[in-house]
């Protein structure tokens, strides 16, 4: 973790995505975890306070050297928008952005969800992807990966890190969404996870995501989901909706050339 100067965001900061790439998550960064709203959040559409947001938004444009930041209103999709514009618009119900346009920061807000990021540092594509339950069950990041090789991107180039996010531990779910994650996952692969003193199976998102990856095409090497801290576990620095409630702040995970 870094702590820039007091004007930015304190941040974790993803270095290996490629030469040229800036990527990072925000910290939360607050004394007070149990307010739904204390702590730094850019998030304009979980019911903050609209000043302060925008204030956050404004500082995460600096910390991007002024890039133009694109933040869709997500909604739980597994569909994809491709940037084309430098200044295009924040989409709505889109879930993942994909550019090859430098000094466009693509933004993503999660609070347990796993915020995936994938870049071609070569062909110079990004894309940042937001993948809940949904989204990973959707394949979201293959719709993503798609789209990222139509316009150039390829295999053996792009690099993925996933950030904070809920741990498996954590994240119990109802049979019903376990079941989903067999028939797209499988069995066997320690996805869906059951222990005698869990109540109910929990899911490993981020080990689904990686095995979503791996079977479209992508080197397992390519993609780093290692030392993910647990946005549940962690109240201070992350947010988490599971803690909190949908209507809280958000961690946004940002990315640009």
């Amino acid at each position: 973790m870094k702590s820039p100067k007091s004007n930015q965001p304190r941040r974790l900061e993803y270095n290996t995505l490629g030469d040229g790439v800036t990527a990072f998550s925000t910290l939360r960064d607050t004394t007070r975890p149990d307010d739904p709203y204390g702590g730094f959040n850019a998030c304009y559409y979980t019911h903050g306070d609209p000043s302060r947001v925008a204030a956050c938004r404004h500082i995460l444009s600096a910390a991007t050297h002024d890039s133009h930041i694109v933040m869709p209103r997500q909604q739980h999709t597994n569909l994809v928008a491709y940037i084309d514009s430098a200044n295009a618009p924040d989409p709505e119900g889109v879930d993942a952005l994909v550019t090859s346009l430098p000094g466009v920061a693509l933004a993503i807000n999660t609070a347990d969800c796993v915020p995936v990021l994938m870049a071609d540092s070569t062909s110079g594509i990004i894309a940042a992807v937001h993948s809940g339950w949904r989204g990973t069950v959707g394949h979201i990041v293959r719709h993503t990966l798609d789209i990222m090789l139509a316009h150039g991107a390829t295999y053996n180039n792009v690099k993925v890190v996933m950030g904070p996010s809920i741990c498996p531990d954590c994240f119990e779910v109802g049979n019903e969404v376990a079941e989903q994650f067999d028939r797209e996952f499988g069995h066997g692969h320690d996805i869906v996870l059951t222990r005698p003193d869990w109540r109910r199976p929990h899911i490993d998102l981020r080990h689904a995501i990686a095995l979503d990856l791996i079977r479209a095409g992508l080197p397992a090497v390519n993609i780093d989901a290692g030392s993910v801290p647990c946005s549940h576990c962690n109240p201070a620095d992350w947010w988490s909706a599971r803690r909190l409630g949908i209507n809280s702040g958000r961690t946004t995970t940002l990315i640009v050339l």
